[in-house]
């Protein structure tokens, strides 16, 4: 029986396939390894601030509040845009999000600027941002960059291109007719540290007030250039973290101390077998901000 094939079987399962379902020792290493101090003493000054999107269902913000819970230091953690009904213990800032993705996006960073109570810096959290390290230094832990954005501009403007991919373009002229002195690309889907005042100082320049809402606006790449000296020392150069669509986790994901997902990734146990069993095992237990 052991050579007749058995189409009813998922291919995943099937001889010579169930070993791509193994985590590599490195990924066991991570999920073994011991805090080397207690995590359970939050002493920053720096909020983590999430932009979360309506549905509560939600498994991406499950594990990311788990990671942060085990291995961050922070102040506190808000929540803005839609707060799904298992969290708790999080501040929290409901805004109506009937725009477009990247609509929305511009209301929500707005309004945590906008928002007396958060940090005057703050740690601008997405949803499927994962910590799998404990973050000595959250400041310096998260300045890196992709690569320089004349660079993808190029490559994007040479081929069909999605919105997103075409938002390098615009930000490249966005930044030129700024003057600013750099092209660092930081859509590195990592945390990234805001001033409260410098984003909305450039919300009221005549270029950004009077950008194209239909384009997509990459705006931790303009703020980051605009304003960096005053935040940072220069980022540190990094290949993306975030996993990519139809590839499984591998090693080449576990350089930096974050990784990031797509969505509907989280779950998916036959696709991606490998990551799904990564988090459940370094991340097997509630947290403090789920019911």
């Amino acid at each position: 029986m052991g050579g007749i094939a058995k189409p009813w079987i998922p291919a995943i399962y099937s001889k010579g396939i169930t070993n791509s379902r193994a985590l590599s020792q490195k990924s066991l290493d991570i999920i073994s390894k011991e805090l080397p101090f207690n995590m359970s003493e939050k002493n920053s000054d720096l909020d983590l601030v999430y932009i979360v999107k309506f549905s509560d269902k939600n498994d991406d913000l499950k594990y990311s509040l788990r990671s942060v819970a085990k291995f961050c230091n922070y102040r506190k953690i808000w929540i803005v845009g839609y707060k799904p009904k298992w969290v708790q213990n999080v501040e929290y800032i409901e805004t109506l999000q009937t725009g477009t993705k990247w609509q929305n996006s511009m209301l929500n960073w707005k309004t945590a600027c906008e928002t007396a109570g958060i940090s005057d810096n703050f740690v601008l959290m997405n949803d499927d941002f994962i910590a799998i390290h404990p973050i000595n230094d959250i400041k310096k832990d998260v300045n890196v960059c992709l690569s320089d954005i004349p660079t993808v501009a190029d490559r994007y403007s040479k081929k069909h291109a999605s919105k997103w991919q075409t938002g390098f373009i615009s930000a490249e002229e966005l930044l030129t007719e700024l003057h600013s002195k750099t092209f660092f690309n930081m859509e590195t889907h990592l945390p990234f540290i805001v001033n409260k005042k410098q984003y909305l100082k450039m919300l009221e320049l005549p270029q950004i007030k009077n950008f194209d809402n239909t384009k997509v606006l990459h705006k931790r790449s303009i703020y980051y250039n605009l304003y960096y000296n005053s935040l940072m020392q220069k980022p540190r150069k990094i290949t993306d973290v975030k996993i990519s669509l139809h590839k499984d986790l591998s090693d080449s994901f576990l350089n930096e101390n974050w990784i990031s997902v797509f969505d509907d990734v989280i779950g998916n146990l036959i696709k991606y077998p490998r990551v799904n069993q990564f988090l459940r095992k370094l991340f097997p237990n509630k947290c403090i901000y789920e019911v």
